[in-house]
């Protein structure tokens, strides 16, 4: 073990009342995750977590085995990048609130390659198909990296893309990644065929976490955090694929949208976006110019 720091890291993103914002108190506070780890309930008061969250993890904490948890996570060929870690991804960094640490399988691209996060309906339509063929492999047989969150229809249609012209892809689950904690079920195969091709899964909760409702949110700041741009394709108002682009607005990051039939629900979303500010997409020409025009 290279960091004999890292099984505390990840005892204490095991216990899940402490999230990224507390984490990182700690990161700044602890000269180590270990003293953090050992804290005092008054310790971690002082330093900005609330006392019931304080007093329960002092409960819990006997509970929880740094060493098994880094064993555990070993066992299922998963590693750990830390943000102290040189490998952690300059752009997640700059989020107001970036993952203490992300679970990974498979290898992160190179941070100097262009990130494309492309984002839509779990319904897609054959309009949606249709963009995905026409916008995004183009993108990504040209080199872009393709990040997406492996949910059905778009999701699972721009990494499938990706693959099939021997591309780069990044899967951002709100789960582990173990390969039993994969969701949607249905999509453990693509995932597979996403590491074959030397992609990534990526996650900021532990292995044998379950696919809870509330971790979507997070999971999809970390799908814009990690890229230049997000692409919307077919949304409806309120959907998680709104929640991505609006945490790439906050982080400074393009937003693209793909306009759509004003009559169509699931164009609600990306035309709403265009009249907010979006660039409005019909090729994969038009990422490449802002591309150039921004950087």
């Amino acid at each position: 073990m290279k960091n004999p720091d890292l099984p505390y890291w990840l005892a204490l993103v095991r216990f899940p009342k402490f999230g990224a914002m507390s984490l990182q108190r700690m990161m700044r506070a602890f000269p180590s995750m270990e003293r953090a780890f050992n804290a005092s309930a008054l310790d971690l008061i002082e330093i900005g977590i609330k006392p019931a969250v304080a007093n329960r993890f002092l409960q819990e904490r006997m509970h929880i085995n740094p060493m098994e948890e880094y064993r555990r996570m070993m066992s299922e060929g998963v590693r750990a990048i830390t943000r102290k870690d040189n490998d952690y991804p300059t752009l997640l960094n700059e989020l107001y609130d970036p993952p203490a640490v992300l679970f990974v399988r498979g290898e992160l691209p190179s941070s100097d390659k262009k990130h494309l996060a492309v984002v839509g309906s779990r319904k897609a339509t054959t309009y949606g198909h249709q963009t995905v063929q026409t916008i995004v492999k183009p993108l990504a047989k040209s080199g872009v990296v393709i990040v997406s969150g492996l949910a059905y229809g778009i999701d699972a249609l721009a990494h499938k893309t990706t693959v099939d012209v021997d591309g780069t892809t990044i899967a951002v689950l709100g789960c582990g990644v173990d390969q039993d904690s994969i969701y949607p079920s249905q999509n453990r195969t693509l995932a597979s065929h996403i590491l074959a091709s030397g992609g990534a899964l990526i996650s900021e909760f532990p292995v044998g976490t379950a696919p809870l409702r509330h971790h979507f949110p997070f999971r999809n700041r970390v799908i814009a955090g990690l890229s230049h741009g997000t692409l919307v394709i077919e949304a409806a108002l309120k959907s998680g694929s709104l929640i991505t682009a609006r945490s790439a607005l906050e982080s400074g990051r393009e937003v693209y949208a793909v306009p759509g039939d004003i009559h169509s629900p699931l164009s609600e979303g990306p035309n709403n976006l265009i009249k907010m500010g979006a660039t409005p997409v019909t090729s994969a020409d038009d990422i490449v110019n802002v591309n150039i025009q921004k950087n």
